[in-house]
Formats: structure tokens, sequence, C-alpha cells
């Protein structure tokens, strides 16, 4: 019916063929006597006895005639289906109650046992070793055999310390609600039927490592006090930990579940390891609380995972794969989210998702070097990315709701991401540095990006914010090396091109900016053309003209009152303004013109610089209301 190994027979270089649970149980009983047997040989030999012994030796005796006179207690009437009588163990067993134990009732000392059961159900400390272990061994024994293929029935059983290394059960087993008082491990074992821990109790670590479900497994409820260890294990069919709660660490290392996987409301306590787990089928967290780390790398979803209402409140990694559908609806992330290096392969939804890390300079989630093979089903929907970091990630066609948000950049010049301001101490930020700096080619290439996808959509205004970010970067990306690097860094920032192009226009996005600057011209030319001259051009016959130099000493009269000599000037610079909107607008028969040859110099620059200046209105005035 079922074959099991002995670490101790393997020890020993013993080879057997298909060894039985009983050969197991003798071992384990075998063990439990030599510890002991010393004390045992010293009662019957009658050796050199102290006071203590003397005094101890009537409780030994008793307590053998307690185990021997109920050694064989559980035989009678196990499983009573049907028996309405007072005899026998009262707890009830299989579905809906309608089995009822029938053991034989244990006799134990007062205070141990709410009520009178058999040894199998009974919290009797003394089943640990000696007689009483070694027959309740002998009892579960029996239990599976008579079992066959059928039910093997364990429910609400308080077993001591259990070591059932690659055993092979061919019963469905049924140990919902039990009670593992000591080490429970089932490592390498095979259940090839059903197997049932709903609600039951591990107070000691539980190691099911390397085991093997075929035809399901369901730990809803199951309270495990101490570490869980699940590696290696394989999941055939339906593995159901729902409500499950691990107190300690649970490891779930290169577990693959064929079959659905559901955590729903599932807690975790302590760190959570999924690394390297492969779910074939649906992965479901919905409610799943993780209290402390949980580590998902390298793990692979192939159908939809859900991890809706889920909370991480401790750091969680995710260097996954997520072939199918990915949901975190209303998840929350109290740490660090890592998503470094992830793939999603399919749809992925962050919708009403909250990062929020206590640190202040802490990052909120990680997608630096993620990989998303349909960026247009990727969304992140009323989610705060303020502190998100997206270098090395392609994100110029993710969807980015009009909810997302985004950081916003000191005095009100647009959006920020979080890649330009995260110091650059911490480990997160390695693809951000080059030779030692702020790598803002990196930072100007995910702002182009984030460019390319709000002007995709229409969305002018805030892919304009984004433009002024990308032009700052730009700006920001000082030389690193060769000679006069100080000067050099310092022209780029102040003097480049790119930096006049902000001083004018904060690179396009402003129409105001260029507009007063070109005001701001035109009154500077007013205020200069004076000082060289102003020729007044008579048209005469013909193409001729004569001129006659208009300057501020000329028309300045000591005779007249300050008031006239003011009015005089104010008319002067009247003309000489009309005279720049004349230069700037190219127009060829002005009353007046600048004198040669200085005058003319500062015409050229007026020219020069109030068509710049007007372009750059234009372009503002583009960007900000196309459609």
């Amino acid at each position: 019916m079922f074959s099991s190994s002995r670490g101790g027979e393997e020890r020993n270089g013993q080879k057997r063929k298909e060894p039985t649970l009983r050969a197991v149980v003798h071992s384990r009983i075998m063990a439990k006597e030599q510890e002991v047997a010393p004390a045992e040989r010293l009662a019957v030999e009658g050796g050199i006895a102290s006071d203590e012994s003397a005094v101890a030796e009537p409780e030994i005796e008793a307590n053998e005639d307690r185990v021997e006179e109920h050694v064989n207690e559980p035989d009678s009437n196990a499983g009573a289906e049907g028996d309405n009588g007072e005899t026998g163990c009262p707890i009830w067993m299989g579905y809906d109650n309608a089995l009822r134990c029938g053991r034989t009732l244990h006799a134990t000392p007062d205070g141990i046992d709410e009520q009178p059961v058999c040894l199998m159900h009974s919290k009797d400390p003394c089943k640990q070793s000696g007689p009483l272990y070694k027959t309740f061994w002998r009892e579960f024994e029996r239990t599976l055999e008579a079992a066959g293929e059928g039910e093997a029935r364990f429910e609400q059983f308080v077993f001591p310390q259990l070591f059932i290394v690659g055993t092979k059960f061919q019963a469905v087993c049924q140990f919902s609600e039990a009670t593992f008082t000591q080490y429970a491990n089932f490592a390498g074992a095979t259940f090839s039927q059903f197997a049932n821990f709903a609600g039951a109790t591990f107070t000691q670590n539980a190691d099911f490592s390397g085991a093997s479900f075929t035809q399901g497994a369901r730990f809803f409820g199951t309270t495990f006090t101490q570490d869980a260890d699940f590696d290696g294990v394989n999941f055939t069919k339906e593995a159901d930990f729902e409500t499950a709660t691990f107190s300690q660490g649970a490891k779930f290392t290169c577990t693959t579940f064929e079959q659905r996987a559901s955590f729903v409301d599932a807690t975790f306590m302590y760190e959570t390891v999924f690394y390297d787990a492969t779910f074939i089928h649906d992965a479901i967290f919905t409610r799943t609380a993780f209290t402390r780390g949980a580590d998902f790398s390298e793990a692979t979803f192939a159908q939809t995972a859900k991890f809706e209402d889920t909370v991480f409140r401790g750091t969680a990694y995710w260097s996954a794969t997520f072939a199918q559908t990915a949901k975190f609806e209303d998840t929350v992330f109290h740490e660090t989210a890592y998503w470094h290096s992830c793939c999603f392969l399919g749809q992925a939804e962050f919708r009403s998702t909250k990062f929020k890390p206590q640190g202040k300079d802490m990052p909120s989630a990680i997608f630096a070097l993620t990989k998303f093979s349909k960026p247009g089903e990727i969304v992140f929907d009323d989610v705060d990315l303020s502190r998100a970091l997206f270098h090395n990630c392609d994100v110029s066609q993710v969807w980015f709701s009009p909810s997302a948000h985004w950081a916003e950049r000191k005095g009100n010049r647009g959006l920020a991401v979080f890649e330009e301001t995260i110091p650059l101490e911490q480990e997160v930020v390695e693809g951000l540095q080059r030779n030692g700096q702020r790598d803002y080619r990196a930072v100007a290439q995910i702002y182009q990006q984030l460019k390319k996808n709000y002007d995709s959509r229409l969305d002018y205004w805030t892919a304009n914010e984004f433009h002024f970010g990308e032009m700052e970067m730009k700006r920001l990306a000082v030389p690193t090396d060769g000679r006069l690097l100080w000067p050099r860094q310092w022209l780029h920032r102040n003097l480049s091109f790119v930096a006049w192009y902000k001083y004018a226009s904060d690179y396009g996005n402003s129409y105001r900016k260029p507009m007063l600057w070109l005001l701001g011209v035109l009154l500077a030319a007013a205020l200069l053309f004076p000082i060289p001259g102003l020729e007044l051009r008579q048209a005469g016959s013909g193409n001729t003209a004569s001129s006659a130099r208009v300057t501020y000493g000329s028309v300045w009269d000591r005779q007249n009152s300050w008031t006239n000599k003011f009015w005089t000037e104010a008319k002067l610079i009247g003309k000489s303004g009309i005279t720049a909107i004349d230069t700037a607008t190219f127009q060829r028969t002005p009353e007046y013109a600048p004198a040669y040859p200085w005058g003319r110099v500062v015409g050229i620059f007026e020219t020069l610089l109030t068509s710049s200046l007007f372009a750059l209105f234009l372009l503002a005035i583009r960007r900000q209301f196309r459609r």
C-alpha cells in the first residue's frame, strides 16, 4: 500500500526494496527505547539506588500499569459509524461529522484532555516516547493499512514527533484539524491521492520539502507556528492554502504548482520565499498579507497572477516572469518593490496600487531593466509614481492614465522622474552613475520616452512638461573628462545653446518668456539707437534721400526748462522705438534709420534677436495649443 525509507538505514548502507511503514515505525520506536533503556536496566538490575530513585520507582510502575492497561485500546471500535452509544472516543470525524471515532478511551491525568478521548486524540505528553509512542504509531499504521486506497482518517489526531521521510501514501489522507506537537517531517513523501490538512496546526517545524501531491492538497486554515518548508514540492492538482497562517519562515523554493494555487486571505508573518517557483496555472494571492519580506525572484507565472488587495509590509522582490495577465489592483507596498529585470509577456494592471515606503529618499518601485513585451497592455492607473524608477526600461508605449501621479519639478516647471533626484549613495542607482556622477543622458532617455508616450496620446501639456525634463538633463550632461574640465562644464551648463534655449523660452514650453524677452530687446534697441544717432530720411525725387542725424546731444537745449528737456528726450526715444519696430519687422522705407556704422550694428543684433525670439514665441504657442 505504501513504502518508506529511513535515514538511519541509508547511513548503515542497508538497501531494502519497498520497506513498509511498519519498519519505519519500528526503527523509530527502537530509537526511543534506546533513549530510556539505561534507566530501565538500572531499575531491573537493582543497582546502587539513591533515595531519589527509590521514590521515583513507584511512579514508573504506575505509568507502566496505565500503559499496559491501554496498550491495545485504539483497536477496539475504531471508527464506529452510526454508533450512538456512550462508550468509546466521542470525537466526530469525517464530512459533516458523520463518523465517530469510537476508539477505547485513554486514561490520562486530570487537566490534560477536556473530555475523555482515545490515545490518538489525547494530548497526553507520555505519547512522545515509550510504550504509548509505540502504541500510537502502531494504530497509525493499522489505520493506513485498513484504508487501502480509500480514506485514512486522522482528523483531530494529536501527533507526537513525525518522521515519515519518503513514504508513499496510497490512501486519501485526512489530517484536517490535526495537531502536530513536535517536528513533522514529510520530506520526499508522495501522496498518491487527495491530502487534506485543513485546519491542522503544526506547533513545530513542518518539512514537506521534495514531497509530491498528485491529487490535490488542501491546507485551508492551516497554522504553521514555526518554519514551513515546501521547497521542491510538486503539486500536480490544485493547491489550497487559503486563510493559512505562517507564523515563521515559509519557503516555496523551486516549488511547482501545475494547477490552480490559491493563497487567498493567507498570512505570512515572517520572511517568505517563492524563489524559482513555477505557477503553471492561475496563482491567486488576493487579500494575502506579507508582514515581512517576500521574494518572488525567478518565479514564473504561466497564467493569471492575482495580487488584488494584497499587502506587502516588507520589501518585495519581483524579478519574475509573467506570461499572461498580472493584476495588482489595490495592492499596498509599504517598502520598496523591486521589479528589477522583471518580464511581462502579457497584460499587467497596476490600478490603485499604493507604493508608500517609509524612507524619504527610498524608491517606491524599481522597474529598471524590466521588459514589457506588450507595452500597450501595461496599465498604471491611479498610482503614485513620484518615487518609481524606470531607467533602462522602455516606457514609450506603456499606458499611464491621467490619474497617474508624477513628482513635480521645483519652481512649477513641469513633471520630474525620481532618477533625477535620488541620492547616488543607494545601490539601486548603480545604472545611473557614470564616472562617479549622475548619468544625465540616461535620465534624459526616460524623459524622452515619456514625452513620446504622452505625445502619441495627444496629451501635449503633459508631454511638454517631460520635454522640459529631457532638455534640462541634456543641459546638465556636462563633459566628464579632458582638459580644462571645470570651465567647460560651467560653460555648457550656463552659456551653451541649450542653456540659452532655457533662458529664452523654457525649452519652448513658455510663450510668455520669449514675448517678454522680445519686448526687452525692442526697448533696449530704442534706448541704444539715439547714442550713435538716428538718420531722418526725407524722400526726394527718385530713389535718393537726404538725412539728418539726431542724437541725445543734438536735441538737448540748455536754454529750455527741465520739463521741455524731458519731453524732447522722450519724443526722441519714441521715434527710436518706432525705428526699432521698423528694423525688427524689416520695413523698407522707415522714417528714421540707425546711423552708420554703430547704429547699423545694433540694428543687426536687434533683427537677429527679435527674429529668434518671435520664432520661439510661435513654437511655444504651437506646443501649448496644438491639436
